[in-house]
C-alpha cells in the first residue's frame, strides 16, 4: 500500500484502506477455502450434469507390413525403444502384399518409394496401378490401406462430410480390366484409410481410379494389402475361449500362468488337472467338452484376490495407464467361477454380480446393494487387462523384430490418448461449451466455418450482406481456400460443403452466402537512398500489401503512410526517396494519402516489386 499510496501508513486501525485491505483477505481466504473443498467426486457430479465424461486412456495404433520372416500371431509382441507393441490384426500365411504402386497422371508415370510420396494434382485426372505377388483370392475383400500425409490446416472429415472425388476400382483378369465392388475410407483421398475391394477373379493387379475435382494435394506416402496392425500396450493377463484341437497361441507356452476351466451350467468350474503339451490343453479324460476356457497372467501380474462379502469393497490394481475396456474378471460362488461385467448397470436396476472401475484411484469397486448387489465372500479372477502409455506411445515407428519375424512400419505411431481426472475433464468440458452454438454473431460465423470438418481454410470473414449492396438482413462468409495454387478459387464442393455445415446453426431469417474471394493485383515501386546492407524490402512490403502470401485480411486497407514507414526502417535503408502505391485491377480505388482502399470482398497480393536504389 506504500508503494500504491506515497505517503500512506498503518498507523491509524480505522484508515479505510486498512478495512478494505483486510476484507479482501478474508473474502480471498474464504474462496481459496472453498476451492480447495472441491475433489474428485464433485468434479465428476458437475461433469453428470453437463453430460460429459472423462476421457479414458487409448492405447497408440501402428500399421506395418512384413517385412521378412513370415506373419506374426495374434497378441505377439514387439518392442520399439522399450515402448512395448501388440499385434492385434495380421493377415493370414499367403496373403497378397503390395509389390509395386504407381501414379499415372497425364503423361507422367511416377513410382512410390518410401522417400518420395505420390502427390495427386488436379490438372489431370488419375490412376493408381497397384501390382500384387501372389494374386487376389476372388470373392473375399481385400483392406488396402492407403497412407496419405497430413494437410496442413485441413479439419479432419467427419461421418456427414461427402467426399469430394469417387474412387472406383478394377482389376486385371482375363486380358481386360473388370469393375468391382470399392468401399472408399478415406474420405476422398481425404484422410488415411482402407480401401476394400471384393474382386470376383484371381488378379495381380489393381487400378484405383480418381474421378471428380480433387481437394487439396493428397500425397500417398504408403500403401498395404492386409496390413499388421499393432496397439502400444501390454497385456498382463486374457483368456481365451478354446474349441477342438484346443490349440494355444503359441507365444503363451512356459511364460504366462495358466488356469483352465471347463463349462458347468451358467458358470465354470476350475480344472487344475489339464496340462499343455505341444500347444494343446489336454487332460486325463478321453475327451474334452466343446469348450475349455484358458486364463493366462504373466508371472509377475497378481491376477487372483480374495473377496470377503463387504458391501463397496475394493480391490486396488498397482498398474498405471490400465485400459479400461480391456479389464475382464471371474468370480467364484459356492466353487464355480462366473463371468463379473465391469460396467455401469443399466438405469434402475441392480445386477446379480459386477463392479466399476475407478480410473483416478485404480480400484475396482464391488457392489454395496444399490448397483451391483454385496459379492459373496471368494475370489475374484482378474482375466482381462493390458495397460497403455497412452499419448507416449505416439510418434514411435521403424523397423520391429522379434524372433524371425520383421516389420517395417508405415507411419509413426498415432492415436494414443491419456486418461483424464475429473478436474482436467470439467475445464476441457468448459472449453467445449464456450464454442458458438448458434451462428448469432458475425465471429461466431467465422469460428464455426474454419470448424467445419474435411475443409482447409486460409481466410475466412463474415460481413453484412449490405456491406456488399445486398438489401435486407443476411450475412456473407468469404472464403480463402488453403492450397497449392497461389490464387485459389472457392470449389463447388467446398461452397457446399459450408453451407451444409452452417446451416443447423443459421439464426432464422438471417440468410447465409459463401463466396469466395476475388483478387487485386497490387504494384509497389520504391526509391531509396541506401546506406549499407539492405534486407529484404520486399519482404516488407508484403507485410502491408498482400493478403495471399502476407497478413492482410479482405477489404484490408493498404497504407501508404504504414508502407513508407516500414520501408524507411527497415535495416539498410537511409531514405525512402519515392513510393508508388497502386492496384492493377479492379476493386480497389486510390485514397487522398496515395494508399488504397479495397472492397470488402477484395483480397490483395503484391504482383509487382519495383526497387531502385539511387
Amino acid at each position: 500500500m506504500a508503494q500504491l499510496v506515497p505517503g500512506w501508513n498503518g498507523a491509524f486501525p480505522s484508515d479505510p484502506a486498512a478495512a478494505l485491505l483486510e476484507l479482501a483477505a478474508l473474502l480471498s481466504a474464504a474462496q481459496n477455502r472453498e476451492l480447495n473443498r472441491l475433489g474428485e467426486r464433485h468434479y465428476l457430479a458437475y461433469l453428470k450434469l453437463l453430460g460429459k465424461m472423462p476421457r479414458e486412456a487409448a492405447p497408440a495404433r501402428l500399421l506395418a507390413v512384413p517385412a521378412a520372416g513370415g506373419v506374426p500371431c495374434l497378441g505377439t509382441r514387439f518392442e520399439i525403444d522399450g515402448v512395448p507393441f501388440e499385434v492385434t490384426g495380421a493377415p493370414r500365411e499367403g496373403e497378397p502384399q503390395v509389390r509395386e504402386a504407381a501414379l499415372l497422371q497425364g503423361r507422367r508415370r511416377t513410382v512410390l518409394r518410401e522417400e518420395r510420396p505420390l502427390a495427386i494434382s488436379h490438372d489431370a485426372p488419375a490412376v493408381l496401378e497397384i501390382t500384387l505377388a501372389p494374386p487376389f483370392s476372388p470373392g473375399v475383400p481385400a483392406p488396402l490401406w492407403l497412407e496419405l500425409l497430413p494437410e496442413p490446416g485441413r479439419v479432419p472429415p467427419d461421418a456427414d462430410t461427402p467426399p469430394p472425388v469417387l474412387l472406383t476400382a478394377q482389376v486385371w483378369t482375363e486380358g481386360t480390366w473388370r469393375e468391382v465392388p470399392c468401399e472408399d475410407g478415406t474420405c476422398g483421398l481425404l484422410q488415411s484409410g482402407y480401401v476394400t475391394l471384393t474382386p470376383p477373379a484371381a488378379s495381380g493387379k489393381i487400378r484405383l481410379l480418381v474421378q471428380g475435382m480433387i481437394e487439396g494435394e493428397p500425397r500417398i506416402s504408403a500403401m498395404a494389402l492386409f496390413p499388421v496392425a499393432l496397439e502400444q500396450r501390454r497385456t498382463r493377463s486374457r483368456y481365451f475361449d478354446l474349441k477342438s484341437p484346443f490349440l494355444l497361441p503359441p507365444d503363451l507356452a512356459g511364460k504366462w500362468k495358466l488356469r483352465f476351466f471347463l463349462p458347468q451350467g451358467d458358470g465354470w468350474r476350475e480344472d487344475p488337472s489339464l496340462v499343455v503339451r505341444e500347444g494343446r490343453v489336454c487332460g486325463p479324460r478321453r475327451e474334452l467338452p466343446p469348450v475349455v476356457r484358458a486364463a493366462a497372467a504373466e508371472a509377475d501380474f497378481p491376477a487372483l484376490h480374495t473377496l470377503r462379502e463387504l458391501p463397496g469393497e475394493e480391490i486396488r490394481l498397482e498398474e498405471e495407464g490400465i485400459l479400461p475396456g480391456s479389464l475382464r474378471l471371474m468370480i467364484e460362488e459356492s466353487g464355480l467361477w462366473y463371468d463379473c461385467p465391469v460396467c455401469p448397470p443399466e438405469e434402475g436396476r441392480t445386477l446379480p454380480r459386477g463392479c466399476r472401475w475407478d480410473a483416478a484411484r485404480g480400484v475396482l469397486r464391488f457392489g454395496d446393494g444399490r448397483d451391483f448387489c454385496v459379492p459373496r465372500a471368494g475370489r475374484v479372477l482378474i482375466t482381462g487387462c493390458a495397460r497403455t502409455l497412452g499419448a507416449g506411445g505416439n510418434g514411435a515407428g521403424g523397423t520391429l523384430k522379434r524372433g524371425g519375424v520383421t516389420l517395417r512400419a508405415l507411419r509413426p505411431a498415432w492415436g494414443g490418448q491419456d486418461g483424464e481426472d475429473g478436474k482436467s475433464a470439467f475445464f476441457r468440458a468448459a472449453r467445449e461449451l464456450e464454442a458458438p452454438a448458434r451462428a448469432a454473431a458475425l465471429s461466431d460465423c467465422e469460428a464455426l466455418a474454419r470448424s467445419a470438418p474435411g475443409l482447409s481454410l486460409d481466410r475466412v470473414k463474415a460481413v453484412p450482406a449490405a456491406r456488399l449492396g445486398k438489401p435486407g438482413p443476411g450475412v456473407i462468409l468469404l472464403v480463402k481456400p488453403r492450397a497449392a495454387d497461389r490464387l485459389p478459387p472457392l470449389t463447388r464442393w467446398q461452397k457446399e460443403r459450408l453451407l451444409a455445415w452452417l446451416e443447423p446453426f443459421r439464426m432464422l431469417a438471417v440468410p447465409l452466402e459463401v463466396r469466395g474471394p476475388r483478387y487485386c493485383p497490387v504494384a509497389v515501386r520504391v526509391r531509396v537512398r541506401p546506406g549499407g546492407l539492405a534486407g529484404s524490402l520486399r519482404a516488407v512490403a508484403l507485410e502491408y500489401a498482400d493478403g495471399v502470401a502476407g497478413p492482410l485480411d479482405f477489404g484490408a486497407e493498404l497504407s501508404y503512410t504504414a508502407l513508407f514507414s516500414a520501408l524507411s526502417a527497415a535495416p539498410g535503408v537511409k531514405a525512402v526517396l519515392s513510393l508508388e502505391l497502386r492496384a492493377l485491377s479492379g476493386g480497389g480505388r486510390p485514397s487522398p494519402e496515395g494508399g488504397i482502399r479495397l472492397e470488402a470482398d477484395v483480397l490483395p497480393y503484391l504482383e509487382e516489386f519495383q526497387l531502385t536504389e539511387e
